[in-house]
């Protein structure tokens, strides 16, 4: 198996968060702008908000949390070169869930399919790593 094919999933993900950075950013400039929200929030982000600015944040700031356990993984099967095709098609399971689970926070953000979506990507991603690890024996 061609190790490199684990990178691919990845970037559909990077490109997703430069995509929720962009949206954050024109939250916050309409916020500030129409004067919905202080310069002064931004400090320490206490004090109220409006509801499209904090989805946009949450949403962002979820690109720092698990997605961070999914690059990891798949650059330390890159660099042990011990991918397989389940990690491929797991790594592209994790992809493909991510993409809807922010599809669905930047439209109806409707919590308990989020919620469904998101446990989805926890457990492929936490199969990715049982795998790795059982392959390090």
């Amino acid at each position: 198996m061609d190790s490199v094919q684990i990178i691919y999933p990845i970037l559909p993900i990077v490109a997703l968060h430069f995509y929720a950075h962009i949206h954050l950013s024109f939250s916050t400039y309409r916020a500030i702008k129409s004067r919905e929200v202080s310069h002064l929030y931004f400090q320490v982000y206490e004090g109220g908000a409006p509801g499209y600015l904090k989805a946009a944040r949450d949403h962002y700031k979820n690109f720092t949390e698990q997605p961070i356990l999914f690059y990891l993984l798949c650059i330390l099967l890159f660099v042990t070169d011990s991918v397989i095709a389940l990690d491929i098609y797991l790594s592209w399971g994790y992809t493909l869930f991510k993409v809807i689970h922010s599809f669905i926070r930047f439209t109806s953000n409707y919590v308990p399919h989020r919620a469904k979506i998101f446990y989805i990507c926890y457990f492929i991603l936490a199969g990715g790593w049982i795998r790795f690890v059982f392959s390090l024996f």
